[in-house]
């Protein structure tokens, strides 16, 4: 019964894989290049922030994802598109971390979006 549905992990592999350059595809040709800077730096703040607080083990990677899923909401309320952006690929990349080496792809796309504003510093 329990396999009713079968094993859905090749279809989220798949998803994450997928969204996690779609999701920046998107931002980089929808947002101000100043937005899209933002995202990418609230992603890497956010990303050390999960890894210090979180365990690398599934169940903290869970709760991970939980305390970004608030966030995300949040952020869609605040329509706040660099918040938003960026929650939404810290709930990927955690999830591809769930994943495993299967994810590698999804986590790839979004350290080298992180990496390709690394050098850039927020206006406040």
């Amino acid at each position: 019964m329990f396999g009713l549905f079968g094993d859905r992990s090749k279809d989220e592999i798949r998803r994450l894989n997928r969204d996690a350059g779609d999701i920046i595809e998107y931002a980089r040709q929808s947002f101000r290049t100043e937005t899209v800077r933002d995202a990418a730096l609230i992603t890497a703040e956010h990303l050390a922030r999960a890894h210090e607080i979180f365990e690398p083990e599934v169940i903290g990677l869970k709760r991970g994802i939980d305390e970004y899923k608030r966030l995300h909401a949040e952020a869609r309320r605040k329509r706040d598109d660099a918040a938003l952006t960026a929650f939404t690929l810290v709930q990927i990349y955690l999830r591809a971390e769930v994943q495993g080496e299967a994810c590698r792809a999804a986590r790839d796309t979004i350290d080298r979006f992180m990496a390709d504003w690394a050098h850039a510093q927020k206006d406040e």
